[in-house]
């Protein structure tokens, strides 16, 4: 018998997680053949042939139950995804054996023994399925269902993304072909692709493939793991009452884009999963050698970044995983994870410098956010020495041209000890490699007690965000650090071997106006992504040169926004503010004037049944902020498809090449200076430009209101 095109298809059948009989199988499996091809199948062969690939051959599954959420009327569900050789048999595995280890696995059993139905399971085959392909897919679907909406609760404690094997080519085409398969059956669980690939979870989700440095730096870090983990109890106790220990800080480096999220999300996930928070009992198909067999006892690992869009984000992928049962467990900001570690006065406060307690592994995203000076919530000096003084190793992602605060800059002179310059990072460390450990004495330049650390150095160089040629991604970083804006190269994408192109070219266009500009990209918000390389989540942003306060309404607007405001004056050039506030509706705008409120300002018009599933979603992610402008607070650390820069007058271009003007901006965080350390602004309002210019994936479209910056760009780029 020849294969045809329906025995090459995905095959789907849906069935009670209580009935595992090979009759149930059966009758499931006739009951979806003639749903997914439309007619009753008069073929013994062909139906033997796809039964044998349901129940004797490699399949792929996803458990799941759902419930509907009293207040938002939606369906929400609790799923486990799984990989097996013999589906029969996994079922009864987990739902005998498994089910008298773990807590998970004995509440779906005791659920099934009173109902079949409370629990039921998809079944996933394909005559292409072999370890890798099915390893492989188990990974994505993971991936997607922890940056689905509707799904609460996913679990299995482990990454499975594969590298190269005989059929890897094929995945994609066929991953895509079993999740439209899927979402037919329930989109509520399986939503469409374009909506899950938009998702911030999504971005930073732990089962993302990681790349080879990014890999062999994940290696070398557990490396150094590994003897922590082999350490007593005693060891512990005895660190957290020696004056002399040595805490170990891994410094993870790259540009923006460069994959240090994804890393850092992976590895938190593996060290949580395998020597932490999960404990060390797994199912057959969840082995972890490398180090769950040498842990004594759980090692307690926590994620730390200021940033609360992230915090939200790491805290909703965190508890959706099990990895804590509420937000804030494990996954907290510096100040509230050095609060919880410190003695407390008599408020009940934690005292910076009085620590209590010690954390094992301490992840921290976003290092160059820490402050590096106190401010109202926080009466310390460096978050990063506090930290220290709380856990036995550290792992922080750092990039120097993220800084956008005077309150984070640090004292140049650390930076070259830290070998946080990009200079010595550049020397020191090689791709994906772990450099070798430092001692480095810390706390004397802050009039504080001094500890030695030991640190290292991973550096990450790889482009990950922007789809883009390497000339591209080279011109996009001179503009973007202000060293200059020369011709643009031409990017005409990537073709495949066959002729098919892989990649669009990456698009960067100078419009005339602003008006035009965000018409473009409210246009390419609309679109729907077409495989990996769609519009889809496209976003305004803007330099932060219009006034903005949380704590006032603006008296001038009669909605109270604070905005960005532009009009065009009889000369036809854009200027600042508005021509004429009289009878002008400051929610549109018109071909002379310019006027959308900055973020969070904007009521969510959605249904209140939707509003409570909105208030998980990150800035970008919620529909209504396509009518207001993100600003660095809202965007650093986040990803679009197509970002919409308007460049402010604190963006000059003079005499061939770019100026920075302080007194232009309006964020004071940034223009204010140290006592201590003094001016940073220029410094500050350049890394601000760096972040703002590489949020967009497929594109980078561009207005400025120095008129010799956006002509410069006119004379470089496509102008439209």
């Amino acid at each position: 018998m020849t294969m045809n095109s329906e025995s090459l298809a995905p095959f789907v059948i849906n069935l009670p997680y209580g009935q595992y009989s090979r009759e149930a199988f059966e009758k499931a499996f006739d009951e979806s053949l003639e749903k997914q091809m439309g007619r009753s199948v008069n073929d013994s062969d062909l139906e033997h042939f796809m039964l044998r690939y349901v129940l004797a051959y490699p399949t792929v599954y996803v458990v799941y139950s759902g419930k509907t959420n009293r207040y938002s009327m939606k369906n929400e569900y609790t799923v486990y995804v799984g990989e097996t050789n013999d589906i029969r048999h996994r079922t009864f595995q987990h739902l005998e054996r498994d089910a008298k280890e773990r807590e998970d696995w004995k509440a779906v059993a005791d659920a099934v023994s009173r109902n079949d139905d409370a629990y039921r399971q998809y079944v996933i085959s394909h005559p292409k399925f072999n370890k890798s392909l099915t390893l492989d897919v188990e990974n994505r679907l993971m991936h997607y269902m922890s940056s689905t909406d509707s799904v609460k609760r996913l679990n299995n404690r482990r990454t499975n993304a594969q590298g190269d094997y005989y059929t890897a080519d094929q995945f994609d085409r066929i991953f895509s072909q079993i999740w439209l398969r899927l979402h037919k059956e329930d989109s509520d669980l399986f939503p469409a692709e374009e909506i899950i690939r938009d998702s911030a979870l999504f971005k930073a989700s732990p089962f993302h493939k990681l790349s080879d440095s990014q890999l062999e730096a994940e290696e070398s870090i557990l490396v150094q793991l590994a003897a922590l983990v082999a350490d007593s109890r005693q060891q512990k106790k005895a660190d957290e009452q020696s004056s002399d220990r040595h805490p170990k800080l891994i410094f993870v480096q790259g540009a923006a884009g460069t994959g240090k999220t994804v890393l850092l999300s992976h590895l938190f996930y593996r060290i949580a999963a395998e020597i932490g928070i999960q404990g060390d009992t797994y199912s057959e198909d969840e082995d972890y050698p490398e180090l769950s067999q040498t842990a004594n006892g759980r090692l307690s690992s926590y994620i730390l970044v200021n940033h609360k869009e992230q915090v939200h984000v790491y805290n909703q992928i965190a508890t959706k995983l099990g990895l804590q049962k509420e937000s804030g467990e494990v996954v907290m900001l510096p100040s509230q994870f050095i609060n919880r570690f410190s003695l407390r006065n008599e408020h009940g406060r934690g005292i910076p410098d009085q620590p209590q307690g010690l954390a094992d592994i301490v992840l921290i995203d976003e290092a160059h956010l820490l402050m590096t000076q106190g401010n109202q919530g926080y009466s310390g000096k460096n978050h990063l020495y506090d930290i220290l003084r709380r856990a036995r190793v550290v792992i922080a992602v750092f990039d120097h041209n993220q800084i956008m605060q005077s309150s984070q800059q640090w004292d140049p002179a650390m930076l070259e000890k830290l070998q946080l310059d990009s200079d010595s990072t550049q020397i020191a460390c090689a791709t994906g490699k772990i450099g070798a450990f430092k001692a480095v004495d810390l706390g004397a330049e802050y009039h504080l007690p001094s500890i030695s650390v030991d640190i290292a150095h991973v550096h990450l160089k790889k482009q990950f965000r922007i789809a883009a040629s390497k000339s591209m991604i080279q011109w996009i970083d001179r503009f973007a650090s202000g060293k200059g804006i020369g011709p643009m190269p031409v990017d005409t994408g990537e073709y495949a071997a066959d002729g098919e192109m892989i990649r669009e070219p990456y698009d960067v266009k100078v419009f005339d106006s602003p008006v035009d500009l965000f018409n473009a990209i409210h246009a390419k918000a609309q679109l729907k992504p077409d495989g990996w390389d769609g519009a889809g989540l496209s976003r305004l942003l803007a330099t932060y040169d219009w006034k903005y306060s949380a704590k006032s309404e603006n008296q001038n607007d009669p909605h109270g926004f604070w905005n960005v405001e532009l009009h065009r004056d009889t000369s036809g050039v854009w200027r600042m503010g508005l021509a004429d506030d009289h009878g002008f509706d400051h929610s549109a705008i018109s071909s002379d004037q310019f006027c959308k409120p900055w973020n969070y300002q904007l009521e969510d018009s959605a249904p209140k049944s939707r509003k409570g599933i909105d208030k998980e979603l990150s800035w970008a992610e919620k529909p209504y902020t396509i009518d207001e402008i993100g600003s660095i607070f809202t965007i650093q650390g986040f990803d679009l498809n197509y970002a919409g820069v308007i460049i402010g007058p604190s963006v000059t271009y003079r005499n061939g090449g770019i100026v920075f003007d302080a007194k232009a901006s309006q964020n004071y965080l940034a223009t204010n200076k140290r006592k201590d350390l003094g001016d940073f602004a220029e410094e500050n309002l350049k890394h601000e430009l760096n972040v703002l210019l590489k949020r967009g994936v497929h594109g980078l479209y561009l207005f400025a209101v120095d008129e010799g910056l956006q002509q410069r760009l006119k004379e470089c780029c496509i102008h439209w």
